[in-house]
């Protein structure tokens, strides 16, 4: 195989370093990381921490109840009223 005149010996030796100058001053700048996608961070972070994990089950044992209780209230007022009709007799008052 014929070598190149443009990939001579001496110009494959000067392309490499100026490759590895480049690399080298890449490494060298710090790289930027964004807090906001750091795992660690932010309510992403807390909520797979211990602490958010058992405040997350606290809020749905919270939140399950007063959906029940608002849901059930107005039933267990017909009970009540049943209930009380039924001890303390009727409160009607008729006038004619």
């Amino acid at each position: 195989m014929k070598k190149n005149k443009l990939n001579s010996g001496a110009d494959k030796k000067n392309t490499i370093k100026v490759e590895e100058k480049q690399s080298e001053q890449s490494e060298q700048t710090p790289v930027k990381v964004d807090l906001l996608d750091d795992e660690e961070q932010g309510f992403g972070g807390w909520l797979r921490s211990s602490d958010g994990l058992e405040t997350m089950k606290l809020f749905v044992i919270a939140n399950s109840i007063v959906m029940l209780t608002t849901l059930v209230y107005p039933h267990i007022q017909v009970v009540f009223e049943i209930v009380s009709e039924m001890i303390f007799g009727t409160d009607l008052v008729y006038e004619d």
